[in-house]
Order: C-alpha cells, then sequence, then structure tokens
C-alpha cells in the first residue's frame, strides 16, 4: 500500500526554499502600503514583486487563483458556455476595424513583432469577431445562444498603477462572449448571466453592489458594473444606508434624493455589457435565421477580475496583521501544528498530528486542503502567530494539553473578524471541524 504524501509547511513555498523573509519580522510587519491585501500578500510570501505593476503570483495565491477558477468554470458550464484560449497578440488591422486602436487611448499595450504592429489584449471583442467571420457562412440560429469565455492574463497600460493586484498592468480576468439571434435574446442572455454572477459572490458570501454603468471603450446599450466596498477603493458610489440601495456616481440623474445617501470607496470586481449590434455592423457578422434569412448578430461581453477579486476580498475581511478569505477560496481550509522539535511532546505529537491529518483526508471536502506546520525549529506560539498571518480558517494546535489524561486539541477558528479559540477533546476534533467548515 502506497504511504500517504502529506502536505507540509517545512516542504512548501516559501518555506521550502529557507525563505529569510519568514522570520520574527513577518509577524510584525511595517507597512509598506495602504493596501492590507498587497501588504499582507508580501509578507506572506504569496505575492512577490516583478516590476511596476506586474507582481508573481506564488503557490499559496496560486491555491486561492485555481480554486475561484473553478467555482467560475462551474458556474459557466451550468450556464452552457463553452471555453477556449484566445490569442494574447491583437492584430492592429483588427483593432483599427473596431475604432479601438486609437480610442482606447494610452492603457492600450502596443508592440511590433516580425514588422508589424500588435495588441497584448486588454478584452477579446475584435478576436472573437475574427472567429465569427471565420465561420461565418455556418453561423445560424442554430447555434444561439452561443457563449464561449476564457480565464487568461490581460495587459492594461495603467498610468498609476497602485495597491499590488487592486491596479495593475498585468492581471487575470475571465470574460465570457455571447452572440444572440435578436435583441429580446439577447436581453434574455444579460439577465442570466447577471444572475450567474450574483450566485457566485452569493457562493463566496461576500456582499456585492451592482449597478448602472457607462459602457467607456467597450461599447454597447447598457452594462452594470459589481463593487466590493473598501475604504481603499477608487470608485465611488452614493449608498443609501437604511435601504442599501446603490447608485453610480456617474449616474447622478438616476438617484432620487441625494440628501439620504452618503458617498462610499469601492473596488470594482466584475462589468456586463450588452453590446447590442456595436461590433456586429463593423466587423458585417450575420447569421443565418430559420427560414434563410439573415440577421446581425446581437453579441453581449461579461468579465470578472479573478486577480482582482481575490486581492478585494482579502482587503475586506482581512485584519491589519492577518489575511482572512472566502472559505471557498482561501489557499488551506485547515492547518495542523505540531510541537516544536525536540520537544517532549513532538513524538507522540507528530504521530497524533498525523493521525488527524490523515482522518481529515478521508473527507471529500477536506483531501488536499489541509496542511502540517511541521518546522522543527518553530515554537508552537510562533508557528500559530504566523497561521494568524496566512488566515487559515481552522488551525488545530497539537500543544502540551494533546497529550494530557484528558487529551484536548486547541482549535482556532479565524473568520473575517476576530479569531476564536476553545479546547475540543481529541476524540471530537475531527466533528468540530466538519461543524466549523461544513
Amino acid at each position: 500500500m502506497r504511504s500517504v504524501k502529506r502536505l507540509l509547511m517545512s516542504r512548501s513555498w516559501p518555506m521550502a526554499i529557507g525563505g529569510t523573509h519568514m522570520q520574527e519580522a513577518i509577524i510584525s510587519p511595517s507597512r509598506a502600503s495602504a493596501s492590507k491585501s498587497l501588504n499582507l500578500l508580501l509578507q506572506s510570501g504569496m505575492l512577490a514583486p516583478s516590476t511596476t505593476g506586474a507582481y508573481h503570483l506564488l503557490p499559496p495565491l496560486v491555491r486561492s487563483v485555481e480554486k475561484l477558477s473553478n467555482l467560475i468554470d462551474d458556474k459557466m458550464r451550468d450556464h452552457d458556455c463553452q471555453k477556449v484560449f484566445l490569442a494574447s497578440l491583437g492584430s492592429k488591422t483588427m483593432w483599427m476595424r473596431s475604432g479601438r486602436w486609437n480610442s482606447f487611448g494610452e492603457e492600450l499595450v502596443k508592440t511590433k513583432i516580425g514588422g508589424m504592429e500588435h495588441c497584448l489584449c486588454p478584452t477579446h471583442e475584435e478576436a472573437i469577431c475574427g472567429i465569427l467571420q471565420h465561420f461565418g457562412k455556418q453561423l445560424s440560429h442554430q447555434h444561439c445562444p452561443l457563449r464561449v469565455y476564457q480565464t487568461t492574463t490581460k495587459f492594461r497600460n495603467e498610468l498609476s498603477p497602485q495597491h499590488g493586484l487592486l491596479r495593475c498592468r498585468e492581471f487575470l480576468m475571465n470574460d465570457l462572449y455571447t452572440v444572440d439571434t435578436d435583441r429580446e435574446s439577447a436581453m434574455k442572455t444579460y439577465k442570466e448571466i447577471g444572475e450567474m454572477y450574483d450566485d457566485l459572490f452569493e457562493v463566496l458570501k461576500i456582499d456585492i453592489k451592482k449597478v448602472k454603468a457607462l459602457t467607456g471603450n467597450i461599447g454597447g446599450d447598457l452594462s452594470h458594473e459589481y463593487h466590493i466596498l473598501a475604504d481603499i477603493g477608487e470608485d465611488h458610489l452614493l449608498l443609501n444606508n437604511e435601504t442599501g440601495e446603490c447608485f453610480n456616481s456617474e449616474y447622478l440623474e438616476s438617484v432620487p434624493n441625494l440628501q439620504n445617501f452618503t458617498k462610499v470607496n469601492a473596488i470594482e470586481v466584475g462589468h456586463t455589457f450588452y453590446l447590442g449590434q456595436h461590433y456586429s455592423k463593423k466587423f458585417d457578422l450575420l447569421l443565418s435565421l430559420k427560414h434563410g434569412e439573415k440577421a446581425m448578430c446581437e453579441m453581449g461581453c461579461y468579465g470578472l477580475g479573478v486577480t482582482r477579486i481575490i486581492a478585494a476580498c482579502v482587503e475586506k475581511l482581512s485584519l491589519d496583521n492577518g489575511l482572512r478569505w472566502p472559505m471557498q477560496i482561501c489557499p488551506y481550509k485547515v492547518c495542523i501544528i505540531l510541537p516544536k522539535g525536540g520537544s517532549k511532546e513532538s513524538v507522540e505529537g507528530n504521530a497524533l498530528g498525523e493521525h488527524l491529518y490523515d482522518t481529515l483526508q478521508t473527507i471529500p471536502q477536506f483531501k488536499g486542503d489541509v496542511i502540517m506546520d511541521d518546522r522543527p525549529k518553530r515554537t508552537l506560539g510562533w508557528k500559530v502567530r504566523h497561521a494568524h498571518l496566512i488566515g487559515h480558517p481552522v488551525v488545530l494546535v497539537i500543544g502540551p494539553r494533546a497529550l494530557s489524561n484528558n487529551p484536548q486539541i486547541e482549535v482556532i477558528f479565524q473568520p473575517a473578524g476576530e479569531s476564536t479559540t476553545q479546547y475540543v477533546h481529541v476524540d471530537n476534533v475531527v466533528d468540530t471541524v466538519k461543524s466549523i467548515l461544513m
């Protein structure tokens, strides 16, 4: 029988490379930014700077990104959306035809390859139109609603990148593109995708404010933004403190009574656009209807900032000295802290920790989501403080009480806000973890 491969902190990033930044200073770091998410992700070794406005995402944060991407994939499949991977390089010819080569402004990253001008795509409307042109003769009402999406790296020359993943030049975005036969069908699609976004944020248990917005350099007839309220946010909304009703400050004419509203800061994490025939007319995109007549495609596009959602959630939920996560996208759900190496509790304590780990692995909801802090040179106190920084939702501490006549495990629950601690008999620990997380 093959031995169990356990996830160990001593072999995981960044401890596996012996990073000197994982020292006492990380527990009480000096602040380098007004952004909690940036400070904490850097200090915890989940993020590393590349160049201005660009960051390397490191293994623990990648776990969070993959979890969110999988949640989005599940939602997309439930709504008959098909996954694609579109080229990051966009041709100048296509972007000139849409009119965005010049109108997009300085934020469009342009480059020359092989003597030809290209851009690094911030969005892919032109690419989708090119594909539809390629298959244009075969496109008919039978293919509609047509829905294709991707989750890929996007580029934007932000003039003032700041706050880490909240405003950067390279980011991960989920973008969805839809085609319908007529306006009525397209509006049904628009409503359905909006509800899908609502469902996603409900799964994350994060409060979202949905507001009508301008279409900007994307174009189209209608759009809505999805915001997380946060002091550091650069967007401004008007919030009715009594009803929770919210409006974009760009739409003051739609606010019923300004006296009842307070201006609040917010982070935009999603955007939906009903494009109508904005791109179809420019690219002459036609489809065949039931009786052979031709009609202009009715289009929509939709975007979720994957890395921005994670950063915004961390910004909203975290403490000044500790990351906090939506349960569904935390890097690990449970951390088991073993005794310091060489202590009198180490042999029996390690065995108990390994038993708890293996038991939790038999539960589908925890499989692959438990890590053991086995670093032998660190004390229990240091490991607990580090677990507070990382923000594992549940921490199990194998301390002296665990080996007493009445063996008890220290169970630390770290939701958004302050953590709580309880001592639980070793026989009841697994059930306690299940009651907290399931």
